[in-house]
């Protein structure tokens, strides 16, 4: 009885930030239909509109934290559950294909920009421990690679905040400016999903970014690749994080980083999806509908997961350590962004 009543309490903590974002989700998602179906038929995607809302509301989610257990859990296990269900979209032989497209160019971004974010936030006057925090930050995974890598170098609590303010607003950035600026430079629909798989940080804001480019340009396959590089981005935590708690620490660490269990079950629903293709699921009514539908829900999960990401950007916690390091973080965000485009313009 003790554990039901305990249950039902942090589900209720839970209900009231879930809520906002359910309204915020739908809101974004029945505004983002009504303009594509309107007089100017502009094709722009809920999640970017869910992003907007969540930085116009950063303001009053401060000021409420009572919905901050509901907007954790969006950010967290929400957001990898729909991760996972985008393995439903791809075939293994199609998820191999992309990752040996996509592997070259990852660890060629991973190696580079590790060292030129490293640089750059140190001559911006940025210690070791926060340098380190904002280059894997920028070059792997964003929030979570910071989160990996904070207690292994005994990162303080304002180095903390400071490198996830800065990685999650120079996500949102790319969020919103890449699928708009990059079709000056890039037409291939795989390319721009390579693109914005290698530079743009976290795998939330590389989705909604992806997601836009295929509404706003009618293309296919560019959240596929995507997707399949930011996960082949996120694997090299495993090795990556590991090296820089030891360049970093005062002392030895042996910290061990596991593999990201929302990876494996993105490879195991790919798997489920080959299986059921080669049974002849995809001959049948039901299997279209079902993959159809998880589909849709995993990209709304996405979006009150971006609404989420938004309303957690505290630009005052850019104030207690200065620009100069944010600065040094969104010029290598912006570098990596041009060794990505300079890869995909050679080889596509």
């Amino acid at each position: 009885m003790e554990t039901v009543v305990k249950l039902t309490h942090r589900i209720g903590l839970q209900l009231a930030g879930l809520l906002v974002l359910v309204v915020l989700a739908t809101t974004a998602w029945w505004l983002a239909a009504w303009l594509r179906s309107g007089p100017s038929g502009l094709p722009i995607s809920p999640m970017v509109l869910a992003i907007l809302a969540g930085l116009v509301l950063a303001g009053v989610t401060a000021r409420r934290p009572g919905w901050q257990p509901g907007l954790h859990l969006a950010r967290g296990p929400l957001l990898k559950m729909a991760v996972a269900l985008i393995g439903l979209r791809l075939s293994l032989s199609e998820l191999a294909w992309l990752g040996n497209q996509a592997l070259p160019l990852v660890l060629t971004a991973v190696v580079l920009g590790l060292a030129v974010t490293l640089g750059l936030a140190r001559l911006a006057g940025a210690g070791s421990r926060l340098a380190g925090l904002l280059a894997v930050g920028t070059v792997i995974c964003g929030v979570s690679a910071i989160a990996a890598l904070a207690p292994a170098v005994k990162a303080r609590h304002e180095e903390v905040c400071y490198a996830i303010a800065c990685i999650a607003l120079a996500g949102l950035v790319g969020t919103l400016v890449y699928p708009f600026a990059l079709p000056l430079l890039l037409t291939d629909p795989i390319a721009a999903g390579l693109v914005l798989g290698t530079a743009i940080h976290d795998t939330a804001q590389v989705t909604a970014a992806a997601t836009a480019w295929e509404q706003l340009w009618g293309s296919e396959d560019t959240l596929n690749a995507a997707i399949a590089t930011k996960l082949m981005r996120n694997l090299t935590m495993v090795l990556v994080i590991p090296a820089m708690a030891w360049l970093l620490a005062e002392r030895g660490d042996n910290r061990r980083v596991a593999v990201p269990l929302f990876i494996v079950a993105f490879v195991g629903l790919s798997a489920l999806r080959s299986l059921g293709d080669l049974a002849g699921a995809d001959q049948t009514a039901w299997w279209p509908a079902l993959i159809d539908g998880l589909a849709v829900a995993s990209q709304f999960m996405f979006t009150m997961a971006m609404a989420a990401l938004a309303m957690s950007i505290r630009l005052g916690d850019l104030k207690a350590l200065g620009w100069r390091p944010a600065a040094a973080a969104m010029i290598a965000a912006f570098l990596v962004l041009l060794l990505a485009v300079f890869w995909v313009r050679q080889a596509f």
